[in-house]
């Protein structure tokens, strides 16, 4: 599977940003490298872009979770009732990010692709509305809260395209 061509983040027109391109670019960069590390299965860089007390509405998890501990509970859960899918790719685009002093915003699409079932059955992919939220301490920034929308559920048979 070939890679997707890079998508340059932009600016939002709402009045909030107040920083530059530098600042957009290193807040993509953190929602990017979460799901590059994902993808390559690198828990500890996945945690890396996660505040320890970050929130997330995930799309797995009927309530909030509520940091580390509720994120690792939900990744315990899920070993035990075996692997699902095998994700192929994930595919962040078309960013909307605004940036205020040490807090961004970014909304963005998500795209999950699957590899064939082990009978060679193309799995749909999965399509994914989220909203991040980063705060800069320290000169890094890290997500503070996520928020997966599902709009196609995937890993089940269905067209790859």
């Amino acid at each position: 599977m070939s890679a997707p061509a890079p998508r340059s983040p932009f600016l939002s027109g709402s009045g909030l940003s107040g920083s530059g391109q530098k600042d957009i670019d290193a807040v993509w960069s953190v929602v990017t490298a979460l799901y590059a590390a994902h993808g390559a299965g690198d828990v500890e860089h996945v945690d890396a872009q996660l505040d320890p007390e970050a929130t997330m509405w995930h799309s797995e998890a009927e309530t909030l979770l509520r940091g580390r501990e509720d994120l690792d509970r939900l990744r315990a859960e899920r070993t035990a009732t075996g692997p699902g899918a095998e994700v192929a790719a994930y595919d962040a685009y078309d960013p909307v990010i605004d940036v205020s002093g040490h807090m961004a915003l970014v909304r963005y699409r998500l795209r999950v692709d699957y590899a064939p079932a082990p009978d060679g059955t193309a799995l749909r992919p999965e399509l994914v509305r989220n909203t991040a939220v980063l705060r800069r301490s320290a000169a890094v920034w890290r997500i503070v809260h996520l928020h997966e929308e599902i709009r196609v559920a995937g890993g089940v048979p269905g067209t790859a395209s």
